[in-house]
């Protein structure tokens, strides 16, 4: 009986591949007992309310934005500085300017909903109008918010011949 070279060059052939598979299941055995929580899905973590956010003496006006679906590809996920226009519609003329450089708030739930944060007396004021608004984006590092007073300003015309 004579060994055939070919049948000793395939056992030890298969004996390494029995050794790599061994090594390489004890591997992926200690990487599975270092971090256990690698095959359970990940928690989603609830958005905080913003009422927590608030500053002492500010309050969040929930409005309603015409120009809603537009503002959202232009501002933050948490909103930008604006000015706020009322929107024109068919009992009036749009294009009246009611705050400027209010800080725009998106709803953390719902991220097409809009409020605008404003010192508590200027609540009522804005509250006073009937949106829909629309909102102009502005520089986030501009300083000064202020709602727009109403006064009527007088219209002057010089004719010259």
């Amino acid at each position: 009986m004579k060994l055939k070279i070919p049948d000793l060059k395939d056992k030890l052939k298969n004996r390494h591949l029995y050794i790599a598979f061994a090594a390489l299941g004890a591997l992926c055995l200690v990487a599975s007992l270092q971090n256990p929580k690698s095959n359970e899905p990940a928690e989603e973590k609830a958005p905080n309310s913003v009422d927590t956010f608030i500053p002492a003496g500010l309050v969040l006006v929930p409005i309603e934005i015409s120009n809603a679906e537009s503002l959202a590809s232009l501002v933050g996920e948490m909103g930008g500085v604006v000015d706020l226009y009322l929107a024109s519609n068919d009992q009036r003329k749009g294009g009246l300017k009611v705050a400027a450089k209010v800080k725009l708030v998106r709803a953390p739930l719902n991220p097409q909903q809009y409020a605008v944060l404003v010192r508590e007396e200027e609540g009522p004021k804005l509250m006073a109008y009937t949106g829909p608004f629309l909102a102009v984006v502005q520089n986030p590092d501009a300083k000064g918010t202020k709602l727009s007073q109403s006064s009527k300003k007088a219209i002057r015309i010089d004719y010259q011949n």
